[in-house]
């Protein structure tokens, strides 16, 4: 099908889940909506590079069954996170206002890594650290609440110096930040249910074939990793990693963000999609001009160079209303973001 694509002005959408937690990277969903409007009620679609869940999300509001994958362990929490919220704010409700009742009654804590103390008030960790000890009683959605409330926490703990996905110098003193209210006010700020016709793999795309059968998807749309590495553990992230236990060093070496390999793993990426998807579907890829040692890479003609596609086009427009527009200022770039659809 021939998608309509327009250049939008603002992807600001201050009423949306998706502000959840602060996710490095991804799509807006206000640009997701107009390519998932757009295709036929009842199509299956692979996001498989879901990270914070918003195509899959939103692919919902249209009828479609959407499937997400995504190595990232912070970014599954958060996709499922959005697509099983209750329907009943009560019974979310009354879950936090148990569990912090649970929390504040624990005779102990247990102790924290070096780097997320460093970063808190001490009260704030405090009540971070208790709630982290109730983590796997948390529904789907109070996870998600859970793992935004921390970086919203460490942004306020350091005077809000810091920007909303950036983490940035350690401010002394600390400012003490209600974690408990922050907690019950985010839970109610994105209370935003939908009917669930969703699936969330926590899975590496490489091996996407293991989960997802050949010719079984319609369509195929996806923001992919960044070429140029973005750091999908780094920052707010690092913190969640380091307060809840996880191996952030050996979660990195498994996601595509390594530019030696980049070129070599997105080629079987793109291989197995192909596999996956049925007679005359297509893929849609959103990707952007990176500044990789100085030069300028056009993202599309990149993939395309390694895609097993041969029928494809390629929309080109100037980012708009985003942070990116901001930095090709800072460094004197004129980078342009591309949408390349593939047809099999």
């Amino acid at each position: 099908m021939d998608f309509v694509i327009k250049e939008l002005k603002s992807v600001n959408n201050p009423r949306s889940i998706h502000g959840i937690y602060p996710y490095r990277g991804k799509i807006a969903a206000l640009d997701a909506e107009q390519i998932l409007s757009q295709m036929p009620k009842g199509s299956i679609v692979l996001d498989p590079f879901c990270g914070s869940g918003t195509i899959v999300y939103e692919g919902l509001k249209y009828g479609l069954h959407t499937i997400g994958i995504d190595a990232n362990p912070i970014a599954i929490t958060l996709s499922n996170g959005k697509i099983h919220i209750p329907l009943s704010f009560h019974e979310v409700e009354d879950e936090v206002r148990c569990l912090i009742n649970k929390a504040i009654a624990l005779p102990e804590v247990p102790p924290v890594a070096e780097y997320p103390a460093s970063l808190f008030h001490s009260k704030s960790l405090d009540e971070i650290i208790r709630m982290s000890v109730l983590y796997t009683e948390m529904s789907d959605y109070l996870k998600a609440c859970y793992l935004g409330t921390i970086a919203l926490t460490a942004r306020g703990c350091n005077d809000y110096k810091w920007t909303s996905s950036t983490v940035g110098k350690n401010i002394e003193p600390k400012r003490y930040i209600p974690f408990y209210e922050k907690l019950q006010l985010k839970v109610k700020k994105h209370f935003l249910p939908i009917a669930n016709d969703s699936m969330v793999y926590y899975e590496d795309s490489r091996n996407l074939d293991k989960i997802i059968q050949p010719n079984s998807v319609d369509f195929i749309f996806s923001s992919p990793p960044y070429f140029d590495c973005l750091d999908y553990t780094a920052y707010y992230a690092r913190i969640i990693y380091d307060i809840l236990g996880y191996e952030r060093i050996q979660i990195r070496s498994r996601l595509i963000q390594n530019f030696e390999n980049y070129k070599k793993d997105m080629k079987i990426v793109l291989n197995k999609l192909y596999n996956v998807l049925k007679p005359n579907g297509q893929v849609i890829f959103v990707v952007g001009d990176k500044k990789i040692h100085g030069k300028v890479i056009n993202g599309a003609e990149y993939l395309q160079a390694i895609s097993p596609f041969k029928s494809y086009s390629i929309v080109e427009r100037s980012y708009s209303g985003t942070s990116s527009k901001v930095f090709d200022a800072i460094n004197k770039t004129e980078r342009k973001e591309q949408i390349i659809i593939w047809t099999k």
